[in-house]
């Protein structure tokens, strides 16, 4: 089978920073044109933004592979108790990450990592850190864990993970950036 982009490995690399592109460290350049160029994995950024007083929120994924970045953006309406909570709307965003990432996929991705600024999402996927006083957040929880397990099941040669993205790699990285305007640019409508 023959392998479609080589064109896109011709030539400058992109400059995703412009004109600060000097200020960024090299370490964190390596690790984002690791991630543009990634052949075998497709990272996933995740996102979520919301207006308090009209009780909306928004959610974004940047899917990154191979010389691609896709983001894909959609409103949510959160239930009344979960209102001016921005967790919900972030593990909306990684579930939606999860129903979706499917049809990015093709025959040479081995790896799925899906980052999220939720400092605490290991803890959410094992259930050390639970919301039993909100019952919908419990709820979103039960079933973000029941659909990753799921997605991991039916794929058995993916290896799928869910990480925390540190504040010093968000901040100048273009990918979690787009999933973060792309969730602000939906509620600006």
């Amino acid at each position: 089978m023959k392998i479609k982009g080589t064109t896109k490995r011709a030539g400058k690399r992109p400059n995703f920073w412009g004109r600060y592109e000097k200020k960024i460290p090299e370490s964190v350049k390596d690790l984002i044109y690791h991630h543009y160029y990634s052949f075998e994995t497709l990272y996933v950024y995740c996102d979520c933004s919301m207006q308090i007083e009209k009780n909306l929120m928004s959610i974004a994924c940047s899917y990154v592979h191979n010389g691609s970045v896709i983001v894909e953006s959609n409103v949510i309406y959160p239930p009344k108790d979960c209102k001016g909570k921005n967790i919900y709307g972030e593990l909306q965003a990684i579930i939606s990450s999860l129903c979706n990432f499917e049809t990015h996929l093709n025959s040479f991705i081995k790896n799925i990592v899906i980052y999220s600024d939720v400092n605490n999402i290991t803890e959410i996927l094992t259930y050390k850190l639970n919301f039993n006083k909100v019952f919908s957040l419990s709820n979103t929880q039960a079933e973000l864990i029941h659909l990753f397990e799921n997605k991991q099941i039916q794929n058995p040669n993916l290896e799928i993970s869910i990480k925390y993205l540190p504040k010093v790699l968000r901040a100048n990285n273009p990918f979690a950036k787009s999933a973060h305007n792309a969730a602000r640019k939906v509620l600006q409508k």
